[in-house]
């Protein structure tokens, strides 16, 4: 069903109630459906009006004319339990279910009309408003269409006033009966016609507006998908950047040199944090862009470990950091809320203008409450409504890139709606401003013990990367560290130099370029070698679904662009816990 189709009947309306057979048919099944999902309501409703009307039947009249007008009753009920247990069967076909629906209404009107003319043919002045009653439930209620419910409608009630008629009624009082009748229908035919004008103008709406949400899914995806190959294409000559950045400090030289080399540096670590922001500010934007994956881990090794990260800098700029934290687990996603907090220590970092800087975490009940607070320059009422906006920097007009794009504080009210965690701002202008996190509680998981990483690098590695770049910048980090590295393009040479020698870490890239991804070919080296070897996995979109995909096969996951000392952590925890093992 076509956008151009549903417009094209809007423009032109449709006062004869009918659309374009395309759409007749669709909005012929959608009626169908409607009828399908009230009949368990309609149906007993019915039925009980007609045993309550032959009950008063068998009360109030002599019994022989009860008797006489039951077999009417009884078809009545008859017509009705067929079309329920017709209608509902899902094989039936949706013209025929109109039909059969249509004609228990009309036998239902049909013998009301024959049981008030058989009682007053005996004598007994049964009232015909019966009849006015299965008028008002058939324009009412039954949700058939306009021609159809006019058709049946006005058919019995001229049967009515026919019978009456041929049995020689007096003039007046046919009369009346017939007025009341017609204007009965009258009324009925146009709130049919209306109601019906009103349910093809809802049903084009609807279907436009499914066209539309189809449309917008497909463009989120289509941006998934952009978002995913950009993030891969921007992040790896990123990554090679950094990597080769890293050798010239290395290097040494002369001081000039130095100097150029270390700016080097610091320029490509900021384009990676600012591409870093802007990627995760889009995939933040999208429908189902981010999802949480949620569950219990001790937050305290998480707390340290950005503090560690972040106290290079802080001594820099002569902050005092502080921890205060209990040995207390939380229920969340651990990679969310590490980029979160990461943000907002980023953001108190570089605008906050502190002094002393405290992260906190206490338990409060059911829930932990972590708390970042500082006393620099603090919010205004003003400022603190603007905070949370996107590219929004209050204290850089420049916009200086050092500063960062004013996606920090986004970026964190996004991720905290993702995990559905309260957040709060509490400042002050001039008394510092106050960040509090709720999570719920959770039990504290056994911790695992600690590996000593000050040991050097020395160890056999296995590198499988098919960009030429980054394979030459990381092969030749590694080696400067102490690493003997076999540097692979492709899966079969990697599978080759495992026979020469085995390895005692496998290093992959995610994203090859054959059909195995980064994980496969892992598993592939671990079977060829017949061992578990240990086994890093460098990625440039570190998303949720990748991370548990990791767990199980038990390889640790590295964000493009590489971040040298992570890196040099990580690779001295995997040698020396292989070398203990050996």
């Amino acid at each position: 069903m076509s956008e151009r189709l549903l417009l094209a009947q809007q423009r032109r309306g449709y006062r004869s109630l009918r659309f374009v057979a395309e759409l007749e048919a669709g909005f012929a099944e959608h009626r169908v459906q409607r009828i399908r999902r009230r009949l368990p309501l309609i149906a007993p409703i019915a039925a009980s009006f007609q045993l309550i009307y032959a009950l008063l039947d068998f009360l109030l009249m002599p019994l022989a004319v009860s008797l006489s007008v039951l077999p009417l009753r009884m078809l009545a009920l008859v017509a009705l339990a067929l079309s329920f247990f017709y209608c509902r069967r899902i094989e039936a076909p949706s013209a025929r279910v109109s039909s059969v629906y249509a004609a228990a209404y009309w036998v239902n009107g049909v013998s009301v009309a024959l049981i008030v003319h058989l009682c007053w043919q005996q004598g007994v002045a049964m009232p015909y408003d019966g009849l006015f009653l299965i008028l008002l439930f058939g324009y009412a209620l039954l949700g058939l269409s306009f021609r159809v419910i006019s058709l049946c409608s006005w058919s019995f009630c001229l049967l009515f006033i026919g019978i009456g008629v041929l049995f020689g009624e007096t003039g007046g009082e046919q009369a009346y009966q017939g007025l009341f009748l017609f204007c009965a229908n009258l009324i009925g035919s146009v709130g049919a016609y209306m109601q019906e004008h009103g349910q093809r103008g809802a049903w084009l709406n609807l279907r436009l507006l499914d066209l539309a949400r189809q449309r917008a899914e497909a463009d989120d995806a289509r941006k998934l998908r952009l978002l995913a190959a950009a993030s891969h294409d921007l992040r790896q000559p990123l990554n090679a950047m950094g990597l080769y950045a890293e050798h010239l400090v290395a290097q040494g030289g002369d001081q000039q040199t130095r100097l150029i080399s270390a700016r080097l540096a610091a320029s490509v670590e900021q384009l990676g944090r600012l591409l870093q922001s802007l990627l995760d500010y889009t995939r933040l934007t999208l429908p189902g862009g981010v999802q949480a994956r949620p569950h219990a881990f001790a937050l305290r090794p998480l707390l340290e470990r950005l503090i560690a990260e972040v106290a290079p800098e802080a001594q820099q700029q002569r902050l005092q950091l502080e921890l205060r934290c209990y040995d207390c687990g939380v229920h969340s996603d651990p990679l969310l809320l590490e980029r979160l907090l990461r943000n907002l220590l980023n953001n108190a970092l570089l605008h906050a203008q502190a002094q002393h800087l405290r992260l906190s975490a206490a338990p409060d009940g059911d829930q932990i409450v972590l708390e970042l607070a500082d006393d620099g320059r603090g919010l205004s009422e003003a400022e603190q409504a603007l905070v949370f906006e996107e590219f929004r920097q209050l204290d850089n007009p420049g916009r200086n890139a050092e500063r960062g794009l004013g996606l920090g504080l986004a970026i964190v009210r996004q991720l905290a709606d993702v995990l559905e965690h309260r957040l709060q701002l509490h400042s002050q202008l001039g008394d510092g401003a106050r960040f509090v996190l709720r999570m719920p509680a959770a039990e504290v998981p056994a911790p695992a013990p600690r590996a000593d990483v000050a040991l050097a690098l020395q160890g056999r590695v296995l590198l499988l990367e098919d960009d030429p770049a980054g394979r030459e910048a990381l092969a030749g980090l590694l080696r400067r560290w102490g690493c003997e590295v076999q540097a692979c393009a492709d899966l079969a040479s990697a599978l080759q130099a495992l026979r020469v020698d085995t390895p005692q870490l496998l290093i992959s890239d995610y994203r090859l370029a054959e059909q195995e991804d980064g994980l496969q070919a892992i598993e592939r080296l671990r079977e060829a070698a017949g061992q578990m070897l240990p086994a890093l996995l460098i990625s440039a979109d570190l998303s949720p679904e990748l991370h548990e995909r990791c767990l199980p096969a038990h390889v640790i996951p590295l964000g493009k662009p590489l971040l040298p000392a992570r890196l040099r952590q990580v690779l001295a925890t995997q040698l020396r816990a292989r070398q203990t093992v050996s």
